[in-house]
């Protein structure tokens, strides 16, 4: 798709050469309209197809009116490749694609007709006329060679592997998948070798050699993240997921699927959305976790209706009943397998005989019996039928089981037979194949190994060439040893003073606010409330002081803490306070809308001690009822706090007793100290802790306190 651009590019390149960069005629200037048409309905195909199509179609019609060939070849595969992202398995890809490679012949375009015959390799495949499909494949890599496009011919090559894998000739696949990754070897753009190597991991996924699988899935990674390719990295996630899936890992398994989860989304693509809900609901029915589970069977039943995809939606509709099934849900999960039956029946879906078997067993857990033999029958003709010898295993064991129950003892040991035969039948096939993985592993340890002692007599003439150069560097070796060891030693020396500093500003803090005066006067309020007869109010005190002491106590231990938690201290403080005082003052706390308190945190136990000086060095004072406002704002990188209360001031109040105004020095110092430390460790100027005097016509009016706090984001 992104060759074709660059070959619409090189047409309107040629066509400007041609015209010695003159003015474009009109039916020049029209064709370079087609030609950017046709290329953004190419680029949308995929990510946009109803776009894409809607644009191919003006394309077409502008070029059928100037008899533009290529524009109309151009259009046509446009609409083919659009109608492949939509999954339909008609005709119209078909079609399209056909039209597409007739009219590229006709212009010995031999690009364009690999494209369309790629594209119809696509189509058979979808049909699954493998036969068909590998023939197109063939013949989009013959169109690829003649064109020089080794771009293409990695694609085709991943497609002959593709089919190969399908087929269960590893070998063949494997052969097909080496020339692949061989030529995008040579190419310098990553892409083509990342979907090289994912087909390798598809192909070891299904020859269940996992950890090659994994290997080769992380080297796809890799080169997706090169190129920020957030489909490949998506793509290599999942695959990576299921994997970990297969080895019973489920955390590992999970927490892939999760990484996966957010970019399918922001790419809109809700058919690997889907899909990665499926593979996340499984893991969870490994782990037990059934109600989880059907969290995101529902989430992919609800993509699946969006996406209008029956099939989808049925396997949607079986996984949820197998999943209530197991919860011993059997009303619901009848509901369901009913829903999915119906809409298989409708299409023709293969598995529909599967649904069959849970449907059986839906009835048997019910205790319906006629019934369940009626489906599970059913289900085991089909399976003898369509050659499924793991369906009629599980229809045999679960009629042997209920003809175990209904006293039908010869036909329960008849399906009980025939099950233990195809269950040793299985088991033999299951060994052959392990005998052919172990096999297989046995060549490529053979063959790692053989690459490893390679390596290692290189390593071993590398290391003699670096004995040699030692006997003229040792010396300098010694002294830059010596000089990162006295450089570490400093720079661990200023962590730990700066460490220990902190953890003393702190504990100096926290001594300021767990002040014993405090904790005696809101005991003896507790006392005053039971006293009067006020049990209420002295639990709700009691409660209110525990869970201030308690969250001071938790806060100290960090260096930065949730914003909101930080307020919930200060709001509990000043609850209490207000309980003291029987409301002598009022508060309130506002912050910016920008600010969310969840997501920001800052440093703990600064907010506290500006509150405590203001109501009593400012508040309690007045005769009149005081009021407080703290605010919280984002200024210039950093988070602003300010106190505002309208008390007597600082001249009045250092009038007072020199208790009190010993113990707001100290809180402010230590505050002050705090900040400065800050201010250091994090190279923050802007830092600062001022305390401003408010005046009204040269009357005390109160303090505002302003203070520029570090701040940080708890999720990006």
């Amino acid at each position: 798709m992104l060759y074709l651009s660059a070959k619409v590019k090189i047409l309107i390149l040629i066509i400007l050469i041609g015209n010695n960069n003159l003015l474009l005629s009109r039916e020049q200037s029209d064709t370079s309209v087609i030609n950017k048409q046709t290329r953004n309905a190419l680029i949308n195909a995929r990510r946009n197809p109803d776009i894409a199509i809607m644009m191919a179609h003006q394309a077409l019609a502008l070029s059928r009116s100037l008899d533009y060939q290529v524009g109309m070849a151009d259009a046509y595969l446009a609409l083919g490749t659009a109608w492949l992202a939509k999954y339909n398995r008609g005709d119209s890809a078909y079609y399209y694609n056909m039209l597409a490679y007739d009219l590229y012949e006709k212009l010995n375009d031999n690009f364009g007709k690999a494209m369309a015959c790629y594209g119809l390799a696509y189509v058979f495949s979808f049909k699954g006329n493998l036969k068909e499909s590998e023939r197109y494949s063939n013949l989009s890599l013959t169109f690829f060679e003649l064109a020089g496009n080794n771009r293409g011919m990695v694609n085709s090559y991943n497609v002959l592997s593709y089919l190969a894998k399908q087929q269960k000739n590893f070998d063949k696949a494997q052969t097909y998948i080496q020339k692949a990754i061989e030529i995008a070897g040579s190419i310098r753009d990553t892409l083509p070798l990342a979907d090289a190597k994912n087909s390798l991991g598809n192909i070891y996924k299904d020859m269940t050699l996992f950890k090659q699988a994994i290997d080769a899935y992380f080297d796809a990674l890799h080169l997706w993240e090169l190129k920020g390719d957030s489909n490949g990295i998506s793509i290599a996630y999942g695959s990576i997921g299921l994997m970990y899936y297969y080895q019973k890992e489920w955390d590992k398994a999970l927490e892939f699927c999760l990484r996966k989860l957010p970019i399918s989304s922001a790419r809109g693509d809700l058919w690997e959305v889907s899909k990665t809900y499926n593979t996340i609901a499984q893991i969870y029915n490994s782990k037990a976790k059934f109600d989880s589970s059907l969290i995101y069977l529902r989430k992919g039943l609800q993509l699946n209706n969006q996406m209008n995809l029956p099939s989808g939606i049925a396997s949607s509709y079986f996984n949820i009943a197998s999943t209530l099934l197991a919860m011993s849900r059997t009303d619901s999960a009848y509901w369901y397998i009913n829903r999915a039956i119906n809409i298989a029946r409708e299409i023709n879906d293969p598995d529909l005989v599967q649904y069959y078997i849970t449907l059986g067993n839906i009835y048997k857990s019910k205790g319906q019996y006629s019934s369940a033999l009626e489906n599970l029958t059913r289900a085991y003709s089909m399976g003898k039928k369509s050659h499924l010898p793991m369906v009629v295993q599980d229809a045999s064991k679960l009629l042997s089981d209920i003809y175990s129950k209904t006293n039908r003892n010869d036909l329960a040991y008849k399906y009980l037979k025939e099950h233990q035969k195809l269950r040793d039948s299985i088991s033999n096939d299951e060994f052959l194949k392990q005998v052919t993985r172990m096999e297989i592993q046995y060549d490529f340890d053979k063959k790692q190994r053989a690459a490893e002692f390679a390596q290692m007599e290189e390593r071993i003439l590398n290391e003699n060439r670096l004995n040699q150069q030692k006997l003229y560097v040792r010396g300098l070796l010694i002294l830059l040893v010596l000089v990162a060891l006295i450089s570490l030693l400093y720079i661990r020396h200023n962590r730990l003073r700066a460490k220990y500093t902190r953890i003393d500003l702190e504990q100096r803090l926290l001594r300021a606010q767990m002040n014993p005066h405090f904790i005696f006067n809101s005991l003896c309020a507790v006392q005053d409330f039971i006293l009067a007869g006020k049990p209420q109010k002295a639990n709700t005190f009691l409660t209110k002081i525990a869970r201030l002491m308690r969250n001071i106590l938790e806060n100290s231990r960090e260096e930065f803490i949730p914003l909101e938690k930080e307020i919930e201290t200060v709001k509990l403080y000043l609850d209490l306070q207000q309980l003291r005082f029987e409301n002598e003052f009022d508060y309130n706390i506002s912050l910016d809308d920008t600010i969310d308190p969840e997501n920001f945190s800052v440093p703990p136990m600064l907010t506290q001690p500006c509150v405590e000086n203001s109501i009593e060095h400012g508040l309690l004072p007045l005769k009149e009822k005081g009021h407080l406002k703290i605010t919280y704002s984002l200024s210039n990188g950093l988070m602003m706090l300010e106190v505002t209360d309208n008390g007597v001031g600082r001249k009045e109040a250092a009038a007072k007793a020199g208790e009190k105004r010993d113990k707001k020095s100290i809180s402010t110092k230590v505050t002050t100290e705090r900040l400065e430390n800050f201010r250091k460790t994090l190279k923050q100027k802007s830092i600062s802790y001022e305390i401003i005097d408010l005046y009204d016509k040269e009357r005390a009016a109160g303090t505002k306190v302003v203070m520029m706090l570090p701040y940080k984001k708890i999720y990006a």
